[in-house]
């Protein structure tokens, strides 16, 4: 199973045709899939460039660190949310699992 990114037209297919759910610091799309993939969508409204990189940074490092058997199979996309900013790496690494988690439950 490989762990890639989603293309970049494939986020419009995500948005509309998978499920969401948020919590404070990120929203979740999810569409089922053979592979895992992910991405991170950071507004250029939350701040400049190393403000938006930090933020997906975290983000990608939290969910390569909880594993394909957590992750199950599906393309997942997150969107960083104004709260992100002030985020901890532990807090934003918690949202991550815990909207993973509600999305295969």
């Amino acid at each position: 199973m490989s762990r890639g990114r989603i293309p970049a037209p494939h986020y419009r297919r995500v948005f509309k045709e998978g499920r969401s759910v948020a919590n404070r610091y990120l929203v979740l799309y999810f569409l089922p899939d053979d592979a895992v993939k992910m991405g991170v969508s950071v507004s250029a409204r939350l701040g400049k460039a190393t403000v938006r990189n930090k933020i997906r940074r975290r983000v990608k490092e939290a969910f390569r660190l909880m594993g394909p058997s957590a992750t199950g199979g599906g393309q997942f996309a997150f969107i960083a949310r104004k709260k992100a900013l002030d985020a901890t790496y532990k807090e934003i690494e918690g949202a991550v699992r815990d909207l993973v988690k509600r999305m295969n439950p």
